[in-house]
């Protein structure tokens, strides 16, 4: 089997590992908003939700890097060795992050490690963002437009990303009085609205997901 058809394969299922569970984590996110079942049962579909929400965070560090090693194979992205060993070392750093910030049992390491992982989106936007712009006016190094269409998608689903966690900030003292047996309107509106608020976002991913897919097999 060969390395192109090893990655083609690895790209496609990042996409529906993506999609597929980032569809689970809405769905239990429903259970978790619903004042008619108990706080512990509430609490299970939190775990249910955090244990979905792990597979959109293992893909995204994944999909470009796959990605872009996909179109370097096809001689659409110009890229030398160490270029690919530099993207595929950044992408599995930014992957063992994450899986260090859902892991790690030290609320006080995990919590600096939730930080850096925040910050880290917005740079890397900006760079990747910055190199599909350049590729679209001067295509010297991505030779394929749609390429660089699909990183400034990927850029947007990043930036979707951060705004679901910007205001899942407020869903976890809600959720905290709640567990201590706050189950007044005031805390299920507050973790309601912090959900709704998040939907947009949502909504954007799925989008930005099948519009990549979409590009990715020549549909538009």
């Amino acid at each position: 089997m060969s390395l192109f058809l090893i990655l083609k394969y690895l790209h496609i299922l990042l996409f529906v590992f993506w999609l597929g569970t980032d569809m689970g984590t809405y769905y239990s996110s429903k259970f978790v908003v619903n004042p008619k079942l108990s706080p512990p049962q509430r609490a299970t579909a939190l775990q249910i939700l955090l244990g979905c929400d792990l597979g959109p965070r293992i893909a995204m560090p994944l999909i470009m890097p796959t990605g872009i090693h996909l179109g370097s194979l096809m001689g659409l992205v110009k890229i030398s060795p160490l270029g690919l060993g530099i993207l595929w070392g950044a992408g599995l750093l930014w992957l063992i992050l994450v899986l260090k910030v859902h892991f790690n049992k030290n609320e006080i390491q995990k919590k600096k490690l939730k930080k850096v992982d925040f910050w880290l989106r917005p740079i890397i936007v900006l760079f990747v963002s910055g190199v599909a712009i350049y590729s679209l006016v001067n295509p010297s190094y991505i030779t394929a437009s749609w390429i660089s269409y699909k990183l400034l998608v990927v850029c947007g689903l990043i930036l979707c990303g951060l705004g679901i966690r910007y205001h899942l900030a407020k869903f976890t003292p809600a959720f905290m009085n709640l567990m201590s047996g706050d189950e007044s309107d005031d805390t299920n509106n507050a973790l309601k609205k912090t959900m709704d608020d998040c939907l947009p976002y949502v909504y954007g991913i799925w989008i930005g997901l099948l519009v990549n897919a979409a590009w990715g097999v020549h549909l538009i």
